[in-house]
């Protein structure tokens, strides 16, 4: 029975002693299994990290670099030293008179209508007058009266010179006879006194006369005012020329018309010498200095393409008007065919050669600002700075700019409010600019 009890328990330690041991290596393993799968893990993870960085850093860079906008820019050039300068302007009669009436009445007759060409002293309209006219009797009535006043002063004067001569032989007489002592002291002095008299008489007498013959001049005066006048009944063509306007209303045979040329009168007729023809045009100031009289200059007209028309300059006000800065210029042309109409728009093209210093700048390189006109110019440091600009004419593609940049800048086109003051830029030259 003992040996039967030893092998059991010898059997039963053995077995138990060796799972123990395989159960402790196999956890050591586990464990260095999973600190390895950790350290790994972790190392993964750190390359990964520093991967994400390096392409966050790298990414970073090229948005820093492509933020940069890239900008189409041109360069300012000079204006040629003669260069053709276009200005608008307005064609206008060399003379054009408005017809109103110069008294009052009815018009009696019309010869012309709008459109007929007139010579000087020619027709018009004739005007009935009939209270003018009574006034014309009444001032002839009025001057013979006068001239009847007249001879009856010029009567009275020859009496009274008469009545002079005999009280002046009547005091010779007495006064002889008064020294002779046949007349006395008292007879003499009243025949003096007589004879001072009548020359009073005659002196009276002749500023009679002499008033009344102003009077008569001032009667004749009025008659011949009031007989002008009623030349005026008939309206007359000033010069030759051609009727350009007709009042429609006011022109009709019976129609009363007032004299005069105030807002309430209106105007009957008009008559514009078109032969030569005017035009009308304002000279900026950059090349107000260089319009002279007799200079010549290309008209162009949308109604006559391909065609020009040669006029002179005929005057200028030779001065700047504060409120455009220009120069009225007045230029005449020759206008026998008759092609060119009173009102019509053309473009007046001068060749002047520049002695200020003008820019041409691309229209599109404008920006308007509240502070005025800017350009935006790019430096060598591909930084933009903005120049206030004084600009010129405008060409259309182009305008003159008289002080803000220099000959050859750099400016930025189209540009976008993305384009500010010191802001980087990329430059590219655009064709053809």
């Amino acid at each position: 029975m003992a040996t039967h009890r030893t092998e059991p328990e010898f059997t039963t330690v053995a077995s138990q002693a060796a799972p123990v041991r395989r159960k402790s290596h196999a956890g050591l393993l586990v464990l260095v299994f999973v600190l390895g799968v950790v350290l790994a893990g972790a190392i993964a993870y750190e390359l990964s990290q520093r991967k994400s960085q390096e392409q966050a850093l790298v990414a970073a860079t090229d948005t820093a670099f492509t933020s940069v906008p890239e900008v189409q820019v041109a360069r300012v050039r000079a204006a040629s030293s003669d260069a053709t300068v276009e200005i608008p302007g307005q064609t206008m009669a060399l003379v054009e008179t408005p017809i109103y009436a110069r008294v009052d009445g009815y018009i009696k007759q019309r010869t012309v209508e709008i459109g007929d060409r007139v010579k000087k002293g020619q027709l018009l309209m004739e005007l009935d007058t009939p209270d003018l006219d009574q006034q014309i009797v009444q001032a002839r009535a009025t001057l013979a009266q006068s001239q009847a006043a007249l001879a009856q002063l010029q009567a009275s004067l020859q009496s009274a010179q008469s009545k002079l001569k005999l009280s002046s032989v009547t005091s010779e007489r007495y006064h002889t006879l008064a020294v002779q002592g046949v007349m006395s002291k008292q007879d003499d002095d009243t025949a003096r006194a007589a004879m001072e008299s009548g020359q009073a008489n005659v002196n009276a007498a002749e500023e009679s006369v002499r008033a009344q013959q102003a009077t008569i001049a001032s009667n004749d005066a009025n008659l011949n005012r009031l007989l002008e006048q009623k030349k005026f009944a008939r309206m007359e063509a000033p010069f030759d020329g051609v009727v350009t306007y007709r009042n429609l209303q006011f022109s009709d045979v019976g129609t009363l018309v007032s004299s005069g040329s105030a807002s309430s009168n209106q105007e009957i007729l008009r008559v514009s010498q078109l032969q030569p023809l005017r035009i009308v045009v304002n000279v900026p100031q950059s090349y107000a200095p260089e319009i002279r009289v007799n200079q010549t200059a290309e008209l162009a007209l949308d109604e006559f393409p391909g065609r020009t028309f040669t006029a002179r300059v005929m005057s200028t006000t030779d001065s700047v008007d504060p409120a455009t800065r220009t120069m009225l210029t007045i230029l005449v042309l020759d206008n026998a065919g008759g092609e060119l109409l009173p009102g019509m728009y053309t473009k007046v093209r001068f060749r002047l050669p520049h002695s200020v210093n003008v820019l041409r700048l691309p229209a599109e390189a404008l920006l308007f600002r509240t502070e005025g006109p800017v350009a935006a110019v790019v430096g060598v440091d591909h930084k933009v700075h903005l120049h206030k600009l004084t600009l010129g004419r405008d060409y259309g593609p182009e305008v003159e700019v008289t002080s803000g940049l220099a000959d050859g800048d750099m400016v930025v086109l189209n540009p976008t409010d993305a384009i500010h003051e010191d802001a980087l830029v990329a430059p590219k030259q655009a064709s053809g600019k």
